[in-house]
């Protein structure tokens, strides 16, 4: 692959459990880390950098935290890589894939300790069928924050994963016939809620720190980025940035940090320059979801 085709695939500047096994001889599972994914290759850091050399076939397997690819597990992809470049200094071998990241084989993959697991789209569908309003809202008082991305993922490897996750028969149906986009389903759902008590009941905050009751996994939002004023009594909700690094837009304004801004249904909300969510009150979530689930 030569330099002008590298710059057409986007690179992710995330780290990823990784196993590395080369196909020569009777070949073991490494340890490692990817870093700088494209969907032609990747870097590997290992420390076993040593047992490869130029030009060995290797069998790669990616885990997928779902912070990261929007699933309620961990996504396991695994395919097929020729080891590039040995860097010593690094830590690493250079890979690359034989056939197209999105080409990789799903596999089944163990959770990852120690995240936060969000809700998907697809859950909250099946959970609105069988809820009335009253007792949807009595769960859900406050309100959500639903992530829009495009993800990095193949469509047709997220949707083998959906099939499994969406209960619900009709909601099943519609992705097969196509008439609901997979990117819908797969959007993580953020709940508007504590995790902790703290003199403030009122005040939700929202950034990096695990401490955040909404912890956002971007290295562009800070770790104490933004604070939700909430009043149930009247639904208001008012968003607020905390002088973050990279800002919080709303519909494309920027927030002038510590000011007021109060959020309407519907408001698109950029946490610094790539975590984008729209915020719902509880019951335009509700009736979102009961559109959605009728998509015809």
């Amino acid at each position: 692959m030569n330099a002008s085709d590298r710059r057409k695939y986007t690179r992710l500047q995330y780290q990823f459990p990784t196993m590395v096994m080369s196909q020569l001889g009777a070949g073991f599972p490494i340890e490692g880390a990817a870093e700088n994914v494209s969907q032609r290759g990747a870097f590997i850091k290992t420390k076993r950098w040593e047992s490869f050399q130029v030009q060995d076939r290797t069998v790669v397997t990616f885990f997928i935290p779902p912070e990261f690819s929007g699933q309620t597990r961990v996504l396991g992809l695994q395919g097929d890589a020729i080891v590039t470049r040995i860097d010593q200094e690094k830590e690493g071998v250079a890979v690359e894939f034989i056939t197209h990241l999105k080409q990789f084989q799903p596999i089944t993959a163990p959770d990852v300790a120690g995240k936060i697991k969000y809700r998907k789209l697809a859950t909250y569908l099946s959970m609105v069928a069988s809820s009335s309003l009253a007792d949807f809202l009595s769960k859900n008082p406050i309100g959500f924050l639903v992530e829009r991305s495009e993800k990095f993922f193949d469509r047709e490897v997220i949707f083998k994963f959906l099939t499994e996750v969406a209960e619900d028969a009709d909601v099943v149906e519609h992705l097969r016939k196509g008439s609901l986009h997979v990117g819908v389903l797969e959007a993580r759902v953020l709940e508007i809620r504590k995790r902790k008590s703290f003199n403030d009941p009122d005040t939700i905050t929202i950034g990096r720190s695990p401490h955040s009751d909404i912890i956002l996994y971007n290295k562009l939002v800070s770790r104490t980025h933004a604070h939700l004023y909430v009043d149930i009594g009247t639904q208001s909700c008012i968003l607020a940035d905390l002088g973050s690094t990279n800002g919080t837009f709303v519909n494309e304004t920027k927030l002038t940090p510590y000011e007021h801004c109060h959020l309407k249904d519907g408001d698109i909300i950029y946490f610094g320059t790539e975590t984008k969510v729209v915020y719902f009150s509880s019951p335009a979530f509700h009736a979102f979801l009961g559109k959605l689930r009728s998509t015809q």
